[in-house]
């Protein structure tokens, strides 16, 4: 029996099928999966960077970090030393030869040379400011060099010789209390009481001049009151002159001295003329002596003498002055057996303390006294105020 007869609608639809089938399996994704693992993949650039929107050409892989060089940085390190104003000489010279050496040298520099020269700079700092200290920043100075360690000198440098400097500061104003006058006497009292270390410091250092100064002239005028002719003279010389803090501390402390000693060497010549032989033995003996032997002189001695004299019935001689017991000056002329002159007595420094001796004139100064003679004295005092105004001449 023969097949019914296909219909041409269902057969066309078949020859479709089969006409598509391979573009639809080739384009699916599990064909492509299958495709991909038969068919080995060309290997991708392993560097490749990526492309940009716009298509540029991709971008030059960045150059390598070059390696430290340790040569540079040993160099500016050792240019910070050098630049830093605190170093030492010692550290200075150091670092300047191991710049110009090899690597080795700075580095050995570095790790070795500075702390032993930085010591050494520390050390010759403490000792120069132990030997310009006062007696605590000495002792302060001296226990940092026995320790001998870089800590033991760092803590001197910063805060140790402040503290043992702040004790000796105020060691110094008490002993400038001694004689002040009454500026000196209230900054010291001020300060001791509530004067910080800074203050305390200027005062001592430069502040006690200006104020000093001024009790100074105070002290000038109260001399003049009564003073023998040359140290009057030196007085208005002074102040007329617009004398500085300096000058005038110079004359309170020395120059009134030897100034007053030539008007006692004046007063004592003329008082061994026609004398008796013990005030005359007594007088030159003040005349060869020093400063402080014809003050005493002056203001005792001569009286001893003529005491003894008088008992031996001697009563010969002149003496000259007023005898006003203040040691500033002489007038007048007095018979003899009157009660003598004090002369210039005063040898201590008015105006604020001082630890510097009288003024001399030297060995020998006396030596022009040859014999007892009156004419020989009296050309001893010719000389001694020849001497005073020839000197003022040269000053002035």
């Amino acid at each position: 029996m023969e097949s019914p007869p296909v219909k041409l609608p269902r057969i066309a639809s078949v020859v479709a099928t089969a006409a598509i089938a391979p573009a639809v399996l080739l384009s699916s994704p599990a064909f492509a999966a299958d495709a991909s693992s038969a068919a080995p993949a060309a290997p991708s650039a392993p560097t490749a960077p990526d492309q940009d929107p716009q298509g540029a050409k991709p971008a030059e892989p960045s150059a390598k970090t070059p390696a430290a060089d340790p040569a540079a940085d040993y160099r500016a390190e050792i240019q910070k030393i050098l630049d830093d104003p605190s170093r030492g000489p010692g550290v200075r010279e150091a670092a300047m030869a191991a710049l110009k050496g090899t690597v080795a040298d700075m580095q050995t520099f570095l790790t070795t040379g500075l702390p032993q020269q930085q010591l050494e700079d520390d050390r010759v700092r403490v000792a120069r400011i132990g030997e310009a200290g006062g007696k605590g920043v000495r002792r302060a100075a001296d226990e940092a060099m026995r320790v001998n360690t870089q800590k033991a000198l760092t803590d001197f440098l910063k805060e140790g010789q402040h503290v043992a400097r702040l004790d000796d500061d105020r060691v110094e104003m008490m002993r400038m209390l001694n004689g002040a006058g009454r500026g000196i006497t209230q900054a010291v009292n001020d300060l001791m009481s509530n004067g910080t270390r800074e203050q305390i410091r200027e005062f001592v250092a430069t502040g006690q001049h200006k104020i000093r100064a001024v009790d100074d002239r105070v002290a000038l005028f109260s001399m003049l009151n009564g003073a023998g002719p040359g140290l009057k003279e030196g007085i208005i010389k002074l102040l007329e002159g617009n004398a500085t803090p300096e000058q005038l501390r110079e004359f309170m402390t020395k120059g009134q001295h030897a100034l007053r000693d030539d008007d006692n060497k004046v007063d004592i010549s003329r008082m061994v003329n026609g004398a008796g032989p013990e005030l005359k033995k007594a007088a030159l003996a003040a005349l060869k002596g020093t400063p402080e032997d014809r003050a005493a002189f002056l203001k005792t001695g001569q009286h001893v003498a003529r005491a003894k004299d008088k008992a031996a019935g001697h009563t010969g001689g002149t003496e000259t002055g007023t005898g006003t017991g203040t040691g500033t000056g002489t007038t007048g002329v007095q018979p003899a057996g009157a009660k003598g002159t004090t002369g210039n007595t005063n040898v201590t420094p008015a105006g604020g303390s001082s630890s510097t001796p009288l003024a001399s004139t030297g060995a020998g100064s006396e030596t022009w006294i040859a014999g007892t003679g009156a004419a020989a004295l009296a050309a001893g005092a010719g000389l001694v105020i020849a001497n005073r105004r020839r000197r003022a001449s040269a000053e002035g």
